[in-house]
């Protein structure tokens, strides 16, 4: 779970004033006028163009918005900003080159855009390409020491990376700024989990789900964690399995995880049920499956 940063409105600034002319001046005056009324437009229409991409991707036109923010930088090639939500809305369409490519550009133009920094970063990991990312994340960090989502995702990357230890004091760093991020409790509390801190990371999560109660996810790993335990608790796993599924039905990976805890209870045919859901959900999960039969 990463946190991305949203794109960034225009920055413009139209400047009005007033122009007092004398009759003599008046035909230089006005051929001036022309051509600065045409620069003028031209800015102005770069700036529009970035505007209505910003909100058509906040509406989830993500062609509409690609198609606004490269007219932008016909318009206007050196624009930052354009630069930056073309690349937020490329990594949302699933281009990762070329979101790269699109944050690299406004890093280029503007090195201490911070925000540029963490987006290609999680471009990069989703790239797989961890070392890249954690650099992006860590020079975010030194042009902002305490921003919130650069500490997250590294934690993020990290523990993809295997640096569990990392990850846990980037979460806590996270939780030290922000203490009501449900996220970072999340992540930590699997992190704790994955460091062999069973309780700690049944606490963290706990505390997630205190935040945010209604996150099925939240609550499907809440009871692996408690399966995990050294004095298991197959119950407290079973309601929490039940309620990530009363939040979300057809979540196929807690139907399964369910009929597992069921099948540990001795409850064969209601785990068959869970099963043959889980398979129906995901027909190409060979766990899922071979078990309905």
């Amino acid at each position: 779970m990463k946190t991305q940063i949203q794109v960034a409105p225009s920055r413009g600034v139209r400047h009005k004033g007033r122009l007092r002319l004398s009759f003599v001046a008046l035909a230089c005056s006005l051929l001036w006028l022309v051509f600065a009324t045409h620069a003028s437009a031209q800015s102005i229409s770069a700036e529009d163009h970035l505007d209505r991409g910003s909100v058509l991707a906040e509406k989830g036109d993500l062609d509409g918005a690609i198609a606004e923010f490269r007219l932008a930088l016909e318009l206007k090639p050196d624009d930052v900003d354009a630069h930056y939500n073309l690349g937020i809305a490329l990594h949302s369409k699933g281009d990762l080159d070329g979101a790269i490519g699109e944050f690299r550009e406004a890093l280029r133009l503007m090195p201490d855009f911070t925000k540029a920094h963490i987006n290609l970063g999680n471009a990069l990991d989703d790239k797989q390409d961890m070392d890249g990312a954690v650099a992006e994340f860590k020079e975010a960090l030194r042009l902002k020491p305490n921003d919130i989502d650069a500490h997250y995702n590294l934690g993020v990357t990290l523990r993809h990376k295997g640096d569990v230890g990392g990850a846990i004091a980037e979460f806590r760093e996270v939780l030290r700024l922000k203490p009501d991020t449900a996220g970072a409790h999340f992540e930590l509390g699997g992190a704790l989990g994955q460091n062999g801190d069973v309780d700690g990371g049944i606490a963290e999560l706990r505390e997630a789900l205190r935040l945010m109660p209604d996150d099925a996810g939240f609550h499907n790993s809440l009871a692996l964690a408690l399966r995990n335990k050294a004095d298991v608790e197959v119950d407290g796993a079973i309601s929490e399995y039940r309620e990530a599924l009363r939040l979300k039905p057809n979540f196929a990976v807690a139907h399964y995880n369910l009929g597992n805890a069921l099948e540990a209870r001795g409850k064969h045919k209601e785990a068959l049920v869970e099963y043959k859901t889980a398979c129906q959900l995901a027909p190409k999960d060979p766990a899922a499956c071979n078990k309905a039969k």
